[in-house]
């Protein structure tokens, strides 16, 4: 069945350019909508290919999953890789894998849904009227595929990577390397020491203000979901939108923020038109989540991750090299069977500042980068009770909001306690405009939130990371710059810790 439907898409792309010029009254350059009628009577293949078209040509493509070539009604990401690997080993050991294949594909017609959505929404209202009849023929070309498609398949599922080696060429990364390696050393020096401070030292810090969801649930009520949540063939949750939103708000932490100026106050990124810079309106403090799978002692645990955004991170000096526009942190929960918490771990939104918090049950192992210069897991609070874990108070510091600290639940009082709405991360994919006229996505077609670079992307490019310090999309957050490292490799647990 595979070479009928890639010899049918490679036709189509050829013809690809004398079907743009026949259907140039498709898209006016305004509205840039697809016209329903006109469009079909092309096959399934060449109505997703021509539709495909119109989306890069106006850089409207969602960077967060990667396309699989002759497989246009796909997308992957980095657990679509390991998962293609699983199929293939069950296939190599004699199982029966018709369902592990089934749900593989599932996975990665869920990205490839997910970000066609946003994307056609991003192109124009009218254009959603075809959005269904492409989305009919992606599951039909999909539904036609079966194990005989496996092998061609899995060579097509692949996602680069975020390191770009030439520019570590071309930097002598071997030398540069021990120039940030020290660099690292002397920023851990200088700022993990405040994880040993309690929260009667933390609240004498400053004036602090706690951003928490109103009426959270607690950590119990989510154990329970989770035993009742549907599992696929390999044994990963599949929520509802439903279940998904109720473990999210079981789990949220405390964001506790220590205030100097409106910087350092919580909100939600805005546009105010197409083409604008970004900015976050601190009248809307928002807490944002997406759902994950990482793979752990041959099991798939859920992930539960959470954005916060702040309007920047504010110069102190001249020639400051970390400050710009916009700023995030990113926390993540790891959750065992039951629904406890395994681990989490937290990175600033441009992949830097990578801290594990490991709960009891866990033990570190040595991992490869320990004996050398590499970045490594840096857990800077030792272990952390899992109860902890389930809900904490992350103490956030003002200008760099580096978290200082996680701990649990107190009996102190923030300064001032601010309601937070809990929103779906992917709808930063497809932003209302402030002026009304339509939708646009906070970042770019390369995964970037424009205007958010750093001048630190002229110190750093030796070290191979695409404009270091900007603010990225999910799925581009290279993390270490002395090694190789990204937030959501599906084993990236496994590298440094083990099950006591």
């Amino acid at each position: 069945m595979i070479r009928e439907i890639c010899s049918g898409f490679g036709a189509t792309v050829a013809r690809i350019g004398i079907l743009t010029v026949s259907l140039t009254g498709l898209f006016g350059c305004a509205a840039r909508q697809l016209e329903t009628a006109d469009i079909s009577q092309m096959s399934c293949s060449a109505q997703l290919a021509f539709s495909a078209s119109q989306i890069d040509k106006h850089n409207l493509r969602n960077k967060e999953a990667a396309p699989v070539p002759t497989f246009p009604f796909l997308r992957a990401n980095r657990n679509s890789v390991l998962m293609g690997t699983q199929v293939g080993a069950a296939v190599a050991g004699g199982q029966a894998a018709d369902v592990l294949f089934a749900d593989w594909l599932a996975q990665m017609r869920g990205l490839d849904r997910a970000a066609r959505a946003s994307e056609f929404r991003n192109l124009g209202d009218a254009s959603m009227s075809s959005l269904a009849r492409l989305e009919d023929c992606a599951d039909q070309m999909a539904a036609q595929l079966d194990m005989a498609d496996y092998q061609a398949l899995s060579k097509s599922v692949f996602v680069p990577d975020d390191y770009l080696d030439f520019q570590r060429i071309a930097g002598f990364y071997p030398l540069t390397a021990f120039a940030a390696h020290f660099g690292y050393e002397g920023w851990k020096r200088d700022n993990l020491g405040s994880f040993d401070l309690g929260p009667d030292a933390l609240i004498g810090l400053g004036a602090w203000e706690s951003y928490q969801l109103s009426g959270q649930n607690d950590g119990g009520v989510a154990t329970l979901a989770i035993k009742d949540i549907r599992k696929d063939a390999f044994g990963r949750l599949v929520p509802t939108a439903v279940e998904l939103e109720n473990i999210a708000r079981a789990y949220a932490p405390e964001f506790r923020v220590r205030v100097q100026s409106d910087s350092d106050r919580i909100g939600h990124p805005s546009l105010s038109a197409k083409g604008a810079v970004a900015h976050v309106d601190i009248d809307r403090p928002t807490i944002f989540y997406r759902f994950g799978h990482t793979r752990f002692n041959d099991q798939w645990h859920p992930q539960i991750i959470y954005t916060v955004w702040f309007p920047e991170r504010p110069s102190q000096g001249m020639f400051d090299i970390l400050a710009g526009h916009l700023d995030a942190l990113i926390w993540r929960v790891t959750l065992d069977e039951k629904g406890a918490p395994l681990i989490a771990d937290t990175i600033h939104g441009c992949g830097c500042y990578h801290l594990f918090f490991p709960s009891p049950s866990l033990h570190r192992i040595e991992a490869p980068e320990d004996g050398d210069i590499r970045e490594t897991a840096e857990s800077p609070a030792g272990t952390v009770a899992s109860s902890v874990l389930a809900q904490p108070i992350l103490w956030i510091d003002a200008v760099s909001h580096y978290l200082m600290a996680v701990t649990a639940r107190d009996q102190y009082e923030a300064h001032h306690t601010v309601a937070s709405a809990l929103v779906a991360e992917q709808q930063l994919g497809s932003l209302a405009l402030g002026d009304g006229t339509g939708f646009a996505s906070l970042y770019d077609e390369d995964g970037f939130v424009p205007g958010t670079e750093r001048l630190e992307r002229f110190i750093l490019w030796p070290l191979g990371i695409d404009k270091p310090g900007a603010m990225r999309q999910w799925g581009h957050h290279a993390t270490a710059f002395v090694g190789r490292r990204h937030f959501d490799e599906p084993e990236l647990l496994g590298r440094y810790f083990d099950l006591k």
